[in-house]
């Protein structure tokens, strides 16, 4: 793989920021959407790039839903692979038309979707990105029992599909509304994390490859080469931030400023916190607060960060120019801190420590040094991961352990869980999330995180995984049934 420097030859750093372009509006009808999926060349920056896009668009157009609306969502394949949606983060049935990874756009057809948002989803950001559940074309998962190749195309995996472009953002609501009544009409942005490896000939299609989260890789926001956003002195922005990519982690910092967490992974903050890093592993989101300085200028970066002794290394690199201009702003050039905001916000999901719990389970990641990556000792293989199923209505509190040396994110679909501690360490109450690192083991001691999760109003197989889609696509994923009470299997 070429050098990043290289890979980034011909892309043209400092145009103005543009958000990802809209899918629709945000109605209070129900909605009725398209997205088609095709490989075509794109602009980065003034680089022409072969991707795979939705929409014509390498970050994918942005959804926006409302709570309580129906939305039938279309999905025309153009691609040459099978393809499928999974809507990241929604409250959604795992089952049917709506957010069933199972099913598989074979090349030229089209799959519709009927996404029943509840009345009751957190107003946030989320993500819709390709599940297909195959291997790559030309590979099989050890002990895996896959469909084979549609006659009339490939079928590659999550990993190259997300890779080579195929994500966008969801927007549900608009959480300023949730916010103190000074903060409501500030100006929003969404920022689209990706990265992409641009190899010989300008292609990020790999359809006969592996992708190398290791190797060097241009990062991108909002599918643009070091944009630059512009605020006004004493401004306070809402961001919302999106790791849309396949596999790689974000260490951010706004030098000079601080960031106001008001949302994290769609879901309201309990006790909204000021920080100076966000730390977003594949899959994660956070929306932040932030608040413009004295006319100057700085930069969103992405801290250098080791995912483990075993695994990948990222170097420090800006992503995006913050210029501020006149306004009536004091202090520091450029950022200075954001705003101390009192929680709860509404939408914050209760705290589940004092509730009864009906099961405990141990899920154990691990991975062979290699391409096999398990859960529990077991590649995916299509059968549940535990024999004994989950009870619609009831609270579990799961154990996770890794034992490997590089660290592991876990997604669970259909619901968010409460993250209680991390390696021992207790977690601030009420914290909602639908992915969390476990962090990898030290000295032989496995790194270890303990969630609670209510499994609430849908039955059938709530999936979970690694979200380093290699991982994922060779193996490290899993289901557990969900039935509803008094049931078996």
């Amino acid at each position: 793989m070429p050098a990043a420097e290289e890979q980034a030859s011909g892309m043209v750093s400092g145009a103005a920021l543009a958000d990802p372009p809209d899918l629709n509006p945000a109605t209070p009808g129900d909605q009725a959407v398209e997205l088609t999926a095709v490989q075509q060349e794109v602009m980065i920056s003034g680089k022409k790039v072969m991707a795979e896009t939705y929409n014509g668009s390498l970050v994918g157009p942005t959804l926006h839903v409302l709570p309580g609306q129906r939305v039938t969502l279309n999905l025309v394949s153009k691609l040459g692979t099978s393809t499928n949606l999974h809507f990241h983060g929604l409250h959604l049935s795992p089952e049917g038309n709506a957010d069933n990874i199972f099913l598989s756009g074979k090349p030229g057809r089209t799959l519709t979707y009927q996404l029943d948002i509840p009345a009751n989803q957190p107003p946030g950001t989320y993500w819709y990105h390709d599940h297909d559940m195959c291997p790559k074309s030309g590979q099989s998962m050890p002990g895996m029992t896959m469909p084979a190749d549609p006659a009339n195309g490939r079928c590659d995996g999550t990993e190259s599909q997300i890779g080579a472009g195929l994500s966008g953002t969801i927007i549900v609501g608009d959480n300023r509304e949730s916010l103190p009544p000074a903060y409501r009409g500030v100006t929003a942005h969404t920022l689209a994390l990706k990265d992409a490896q641009v190899k010989e000939g300008n292609s990020i299609v790999y359809p006969d490859g592996v992708l190398e989260p290791a190797s060097a890789t241009v990062r991108l926001v909002n599918g643009q080469y070091q944009p630059t956003l512009t605020m006004a002195a004493g401004e306070t922005q809402l961001w919302r931030i999106a790791n849309e990519g396949y596999a790689i982690a974000y260490d951010l910092q706004l030098d000079g400023g601080s960031f106001t967490i008001v949302g994290q992974d769609g879901n309201p903050s309990a006790a909204p916190a000021q920080v100076n890093h966000l730390l977003l592993p594949p899959g994660g989101r956070f929306d932040v607060l932030v608040t413009a300085g004295a006319p100057g200028s700085t930069w969103l970066r992405t801290l250098a960060y080791s995912t483990g002794p075993t695994a990948d290394n990222y170097p420090d690199t800006t992503l995006m120019k913050v210029d501020v201009q006149q306004g009536d702003g004091a202090g520091p050039a450029g950022m200075t801190a954001s705003p101390q905001i009192a929680g709860p916000l509404p939408g914050s999901l209760p705290d589940l420590s004092g509730e009864p719990v009906a099961r405990s389970r141990s899920v154990e990641l691990n991975d062979d040094g290699g391409n096999n990556f398990s859960i529990n000792g077991k590649l995916f293989d299509m059968q549940p991961t535990f024999p004994e199923p989950a009870a619609l209505g009831t609270v579990e509190e799961w154990t996770l352990t890794n034992a490997s040396g590089q660290n592991h994110p876990f997604h669970i679909h259909t619901a968010p869980f409460q993250l209680l501690s991390v390696n021992g360490v207790a977690q601030p109450p009420a914290d909602y999330l639908d992915g969390v690192t476990v962090p990898y083991a030290v000295d032989g001691v496995a790194g270890k995180v303990v969630i609670r999760i209510r499994f609430a109003d849908f039955t059938g197989k709530w999936m979970f995984h690694c979200h380093i889609t290699g991982h994922e696509d060779n193996g490290m994923m899993g289901y557990v049934n969900v039935n509803a009470a008094g049931g078996t299997g």
